[in-house]
């Protein structure tokens, strides 16, 4: 009896061994998969065990890993290609569409029988233009390649030549433009990217908005702020959808919005280290712009 005893405590340690060992093995499995999605390295995933069915493991976590970095790698490589492509296509449409702009103005001034035509083919020419240079934009933005560069702005001043460009469209449009900028307010940031981050704020307003449009500016000890407030053409289905990259509320009438103006105002807020929010409430169209206040 005695003699069984000590082979049956003998056997149990056995197993506590082997039990912890298997333990500590798969521990160790664990932290090295986890490094390894961290660290993206190419070591294959080993283990000391002896365990056939962990070892199997290991391989299929190997060829896992190896399949996703080929999948990876294919992704890259796509994705170089697509920029490359965009890039010389934007670049080879941007030359003639500029020479095309340039003859029908000057037949505009020469040719005031063809003036309906012309103004047509002019407009036309201006929207895809105008396409271009936001998904030019986009481009850079993609590639990270606008690097802003900051400096003292007098913001007030800066908003009000930005709006003086759409003054005679919105005039035109039967806006009734409400302008809080009497206070003078600077702000640290980069002046060509907050032009641009106003000009598609206002672009924005003359698509999709009408009749109202109000713009206000504060200051805090906290933040600089920017409100922009317009009326609504129609409702907004999905306004959490609004900043996503081409997305437009109507899909069926593209020539009117490319999807991408709120989209690139939000990204360059973000890369001047300001924020962006929207807000929709009885009609009305609002858009937030913060920095902090340095």
């Amino acid at each position: 009896m005695i003699g069984f005893a000590i082979f049956l405590v003998g056997l149990c340690t056995v197993f506590i061994f082997l039990y912890y060992r298997q333990k500590k093995a798969l521990k160790r499995l664990l932290e090295d998969i986890e490094t390894k999605r961290l660290t993206e390295t190419n070591l294959l995933l080993t283990s000391q065990t002896k365990n056939a069915e962990v070892n199997q493991l290991i391989h299929a976590f190997n060829q896992l890993f190896h399949e996703l970095k080929v999948t990876k790698v294919a992704s890259q490589q796509e994705q170089a290609t697509l920029k490359l492509a965009l890039h010389n296509i934007t670049h080879d449409i941007r030359t003639p569409l500029t020479i095309a702009n340039g003859y029908t103005q000057q037949l505009l001034r020469k040719q005031s029988n063809m003036q309906p035509t012309l103004q047509k083919v002019h407009g036309n020419i201006r929207i895809v233009a105008d396409r271009l240079d936001i998904l030019l934009e986009y481009q850079n933005l993609l590639e990270q390649s606008v690097q802003p560069v900051f400096q003292s702005v007098n913001l007030t001043e800066l908003i009000k030549q930005e709006l003086v460009l759409f003054y005679d469209t919105l005039n035109d449009r039967a806006f009734d433009v409400d302008v809080d900028l009497e206070q003078i307010i600077t702000i640290t940031c980069d002046p060509d990217l907050l032009k641009r981050i106003m000009q598609n704020l206002f672009g924005n307003v003359l698509k999709h908005g009408k009749d109202y449009l109000r713009i206000h500016i504060n200051k805090t000890k906290e933040h600089v702020l920017i409100e922009v407030t317009n009326g609504e053409q129609h409702p907004i289905k999905n306004i959490e959808h609004l900043t996503t990259r081409f997305y437009s509320e109507n899909m069926s009438n593209t020539e009117n919005s490319s999807g991408l103006g709120l989209y690139i105002a939000k990204e360059l807020t973000e890369l001047t280290n300001g924020h962006m929010t929207i807000h929709e409430l009885n009609d009305m169209f609002t858009v937030h712009l913060t920095w902090k206040n340095n």
